[in-house]
């Protein structure tokens, strides 16, 4: 019976919202930050951040990437730890849309 609660726990655990990804519109995690939560394995566009992302992290043992374009498309980036600077990848205010899962 053990074994059926865990499964159970997992299942649950699927369907709920998680802190995905926190950006900053300033290296550092300065300036002006939003941290989104939602669901793992879906397109995010960052609204109003679009083109403003300096830094970025992640929560937990999940890994996002960071895309040039809307919709979860073009060149882009994989965060699988805080990136304080993005300068340092290029992607200086390049992300418009991102996509969360497990790693």
């Amino acid at each position: 019976m053990f074994k059926y609660v865990l499964i159970a726990s997992a299942l649950a655990a699927v369907g709920s919202a998680y802190n995905l990804l926190t950006v900053c519109n300033d290296a550092n995690f300065k300036g002006n930050c939003v941290t989104w939560t939602g669901d793992l394995k879906k397109c995010y566009g960052l609204n109003e951040y679009k083109g403003a992302v300096s830094s970025a992290k992640i929560f937990g043992s999940i890994r996002c990437n960071l895309y040039r374009k809307d919709g979860c498309k073009g060149g882009g980036i994989v965060i699988t730890g805080p990136a304080y600077n993005l300068q340092e990848q290029n992607f200086n205010d390049a992300a418009s849309s991102f996509y969360c899962h497990f790693n």
